[in-house]
C-alpha cells in the first residue's frame, strides 16, 4: 500500500442515502427487479467512493452500503441463522435502542460466499486508491442474536471465526491487503477477551494480509451501547496479532493515551480516531489537529493512522463529507508542521 506519515482512512460505513432504503423497501415488495437493487447498489458505492477521494482520504471501503447492517448482512447469508426474532436490545447501556434479532437454531456453516470478495473487487475497479474491507466480528455477530442451539458460547464463536476466517481468505486471494474486524461487543465483556483474543488470532493465522481490529463503543444511531471502558481490556488487547488498532479517541478525549502510556503499543499501528462522529458539528482543521498532535507525547508520528472514531452511515451526507475533509485537512496541517 502506497502509505504516507498519519495515512488517513474511514472506519467503515458511509452516510446511507435516505433513496437507497426507499429502493431497498421497493425490491421487498416485488416492485424492483434484484438487477435493478444491484444498480442502485453500484451507484451508491460509486457515490460514496468520489465522496472519500474528494476529500482527500488515503485508503478507502465501499462505505458498506450493500449491506442492511453490519450483523444481518453476514446472518442473513450464513446457514444456522433465522432472522425473524423479536427485537431486542443492541447493548447492554440503554435497553430501549433495540432491532430484530436473528436466532441461531443450528450449527452455522458457510454455504458459499457472503459477497465480500466481490463487493471488494467493484471497489477497486472504480478507485486509484488504496483500498480495504471491514468484516464483522464472530463475537458481535453472537451477541446480536439469540443462541438456541449452542451450550457453549465459546463453540459458536469458534464456529463463526472459521466461517470468516474462509471468507477472509477468499478477499485476500482477490488481492486485499488490508482487512479490518469489527468488534464493539468487546468492551462489554472483558472478562471473555483472553479466549476472544486466542480465537482472533486463530482466525486470521497465517493469511497474508495486513489486519487492522476496530473496537468502539457502539454507534447505533450515533448512540453509545456499551457500558464498559477500554481499560478493562488492557493490557489483555494487546495480545491480538493484527497489525492496527483502530480506536475512539475525539468523543472521550483521548482515554487510550493513558492505557498506551502505561502499557505500549507492542509496536502497534494505532488508527487513532480523531473525529467525534456522536457530535453534529462538522470539525475545524485545526481542532483535529490538535487532536493529532496531543498523540504524539505517547505514539511516534510515522505508528499513527488517522480516522473518525467510528463509522458514518447514520449521518447526513454533507456533515459526513465535512468531517471527512476536516479530518484530511488537520492531518495535512500537522505533516507540514512535522
Amino acid at each position: 500500500m502506497k502509505t504516507k506519515l498519519l495515512t488517513t482512512t474511514v472506519v467503515g460505513s458511509y452516510s446511507l442515502p435516505k433513496w437507497l432504503e426507499v429502493i431497498r423497501e421497493l425490491h421487498k415488495q416485488g416492485k424492483i427487479t434484484d438487477e435493478e437493487l444491484e444498480e442502485a447498489y453500484d451507484n451508491a458505492v460509486k457515490s460514496c467512493i468520489k465522496d472519500q477521494e474528494l476529500a482527500g482520504i488515503d485508503v478507502i471501503t465501499d462505505g458498506e452500503l450493500r449491506r442492511e447492517t453490519m450483523v444481518y448482512f453476514f446472518t442473513k447469508r450464513i446457514y444456522g441463522f433465522k432472522n425473524d426474532g423479536k427485537m431486542k436490545p443492541i447493548g447492554n447501556l440503554d435497553p430501549s435502542i433495540q432491532m430484530p434479532d436473528p436466532i441461531i437454531f443450528d450449527k452455522v456453516r458457510r454455504t458459499g460466499s457472503i459477497g465480500i470478495a466481490r463487493h471488494w473487487k467493484f471497489l477497486k475497479e472504480h478507485t486509484s486508491k488504496d483500498t480495504k474491507v471491514t468484516i464483522t466480528g464472530p463475537q458481535m455477530l453472537a451477541k446480536r442474536a439469540t443462541n438456541e442451539y449452542y451450550s457453549d458460547e465459546r463453540e459458536l464463536i469458534r464456529d463463526l471465526a472459521e466461517i470468516l476466517r474462509e471468507e477472509i481468505i477468499e478477499v485476500v486471494q482477490a488481492g486485499c491487503k488490508l482487512v479490518q474486524i469489527d468488534e464493539p461487543v468487546w468492551v462489554g465483556y472483558p472478562e471473555d477477551l483472553p479466549w476472544l483474543v486466542e480465537i482472533f488470532n486463530w482466525m486470521i493465522d497465517g493469511i497474508d494480509a495486513k489486519f487492522c481490529l476496530h473496537i468502539c463503543y457502539g454507534n447505533y444511531q450515533l448512540k453509545r451501547l456499551f457500558k464498559g471502558q477500554y481499560a478493562d481490556l488492557f493490557p489483555a488487547l494487546l495480545d491480538v496479532n493484527a497489525h492496527q488498532l483502530s480506536l475512539e479517541f475525539a468523543v472521550n478525549d483521548a482515554e487510550p493515551l493513558e492505557l498506551f502510556k502505561k502499557y505500549g503499543t507492542r509496536d502497534k499501528e494505532i488508527v487513532v480516531g480523531v473525529i467525534d462522529v456522536k457530535d453534529p458539528k462538522v470539525e475545524t482543521p485545526e481542532v483535529v489537529a490538535n487532536r493529532i498532535k496531543r498523540v504524539f507525547d505517547v505514539i511516534p508520528p510515522e505508528k499513527v493512522w488517522l480516522s473518525p472514531d467510528c463509522g458514518m452511515k447514520f449521518m447526513p451526507r454533507d456533515r459526513a463529507f465535512g468531517k471527512l475533509c476536516a479530518m484530511v485537512r488537520g492531518a495535512e496541517i500537522v505533516r507540514s508542521d512535522l
